[in-house]
């Protein structure tokens, strides 16, 4: 069964990697650039002649190109938390540079826990297969790409409460170093409300072994979000959701140290700082 699993993950990065993606919409909503580790890249690409996004490469990173008219399209690279500072990405059209940049530093602090579960920290043999289907599970849902609606810049944070862990932060649990963090964590009591976002379908629902009470919801075009740790689910496979409405509420399932939110934003896969998609009034 596991080596099945490898196969499909390993079918759907290659099929997925440095490929281009296109909405039709003729508004161009995106971020600002941020460009550094775990960040993006939005470039504006002028030309005389009518450009295709068959004609734009990125050296093998993914982007999202838009079509503001036959002169301008703009492109959007999330960048991978692996990239490191002074890093040149370079945006290409018809073989030639046409937009260079070296990322920028951004400074991600170091996190010490302690668990006290070692079964949490270390999962037995028996957990192995049940963890290994979730992580394949999760990794389809961020790699879903639909038209489900125009890519919008704005996200209203989901949780009231206090930032307690941001992304990117360099984490060791027990003295030992682990995957760095790609979510922000939001400290809030046992019980409290989580609210979408931003418009969004539900593409999967589960009660994972890490995640705990899991939502993933599609934004369409690339841009997928996660709700983990929740005590309750209140929402269905498949249904629509507006922003502002309730998905669940705050909970202490999976591996945690007590109750919060962990909220993830992924871009055709790549998971970046979700403070990029936060209205200016919100962010930190």
């Amino acid at each position: 069964m596991r080596h099945s699993y490898a196969i499909l993950i390993s079918l759907l990065t290659i099929s997925c990697a440095g490929l281009p993606y296109t909405y039709s919409d003729k508004i161009c909503d995106f971020p600002e650039s941020n460009p550094y580790p775990g960040g993006l890249i939005n470039h504006t690409l002028v030309a005389k002649t009518n450009i295709s996004e068959k004609d734009i490469n990125v050296e093998g990173l993914k982007f999202l190109s838009c079509k503001e008219n036959n002169e301008i399209r703009n492109v959007l690279v999330p960048i991978p938390l692996s990239k490191k500072e002074g890093d040149e990405i370079n945006i290409l059209s018809e073989g030639k540079t046409v937009y260079s940049v070296n990322l920028q530093n951004k400074f991600y602090r170091e996190s010490r826990i302690t668990i006290q579960n070692q079964n949490l920290v270390t999962p037995p043999k028996s957990m192995q297969e049940r963890i290994s289907k979730e992580y394949f599970r999760g990794q389809a849902a961020i790699n879903t790409f639909t038209n489900f609606q125009s890519l919008k810049k704005n996200m209203s944070l989901p949780v009231d409460g206090i930032i307690s862990s941001e992304f990117g932060v360099r984490r060791f649990i027990n003295g030992l170093p682990r995957n760095r963090h790609i979510g922000l964590d939001i400290a809030a009591a046992e019980g409290t409300a989580v609210y979408s976002p931003s418009k969004g379908k539900v593409i999967l629902t589960g009660d994972f072994f890490y995640k705990g009470n899991v939502i993933y919801l599609d934004h369409g075009n690339g841009l997928i979000s996660s709700f983990s740790h929740l005590n309750s689910i209140s929402v269905e496979q498949d249904q629509i959701i507006q922003a502002g409405e309730i998905l669940g509420y705050v909970g202490s399932t999976g591996r945690v140290t007590g109750p919060h939110l962990h909220w993830e934003v992924s871009l055709m896969g790549v998971p970046i700082n979700p403070e990029i998609f936060l209205k200016t009034n919100q962010s930190m």
